[in-house]
């Protein structure tokens, strides 16, 4: 039988995304899932805590509208041993030798495509190295986000992701031509297009058992998709 699931999922919205958000409640449920939570009023403060906190490490950056905003590459290049960013590949190289690049670092950071207040995080991925870079290699994570991404629940954050963030990223990355969802930029059509960036769909339950520290970085302004 097919799966209609997913459809239904991508056509209602199964919460109201307006409601207030509740920090306190947000961080404590976040830190029951043993990860490491800051919230930060600026863009400015953030930036300045991952500076003092990145420091003579082996960096990698994932692909991030959030991070490219804040100039995390610049802030972070001159203070570490080495600095990698998906969209700053070497000469000659191609996609899929920068994004090896950035695995196997001290710190990864990246940002998320939703955050549910009851503590969980989603992510979806087209090609999947950003993902696999936050679930596996490096010793500390970063996601990096603004609290336009979070939501009442977790079913509604996998609602953001699929219908609010998915759309925009692919406006974003110029895939526009061939996915329905950035040609109406509407919400998602579980579509079969070969520029289809929600590959796969993951779920940030609790810390991952062989990172050292996975640490989110909340930053009370609207950042990203």
């Amino acid at each position: 039988m097919a799966n209609t699931n997913t459809t239904i999922d991508a056509v209602t919205n199964p919460t109201n995304n307006t409601a207030p958000i509740d920090m306190v409640k947000t961080i404590k449920n976040l830190e029951r899932n043993n990860f490491v939570v800051h919230y930060f009023e600026t863009g400015e403060d953030a930036i300045a805590y991952l500076k003092s906190r990145i420091q003579n490490k082996r960096v990698a950056l994932g692909d991030s509208r959030t991070l490219q905003t804040l100039k995390v590459y610049e802030a972070l290049e001159g203070q570490n041993i080495e600095i990698t960013d998906i969209h700053r590949p070497l000469d000659g190289e191609n996609f899929r030798q920068t994004a090896l690049r950035t695995m196997q670092r001290d710190v990864f950071l990246t940002s998320i495509n939703a955050l549910a207040q009851t503590g969980e995080m989603v992510n979806i991925d087209g090609t999947g190295n950003r993902v696999a870079c936050s679930l596996f290699g490096s010793e500390e994570v970063f996601f990096v986000l603004g609290t336009n991404k979070i939501t009442p629940d977790l079913s509604a954050a996998i609602y953001r992701a699929r219908n609010v963030a998915a759309p925009q990223n692919v406006v974003k990355n110029k895939k526009s031509s061939k996915n329905p969802c950035a040609i109406r930029q509407d919400k998602c059509y579980d579509c079969g297009s070969p520029d289809r960036i929600c590959n796969a769909l993951t779920i940030y339950y609790k810390k991952m058992r062989n990172m050292d520290i996975m640490e989110i970085i909340i930053i009370n302004e609207d950042l990203g998709f």
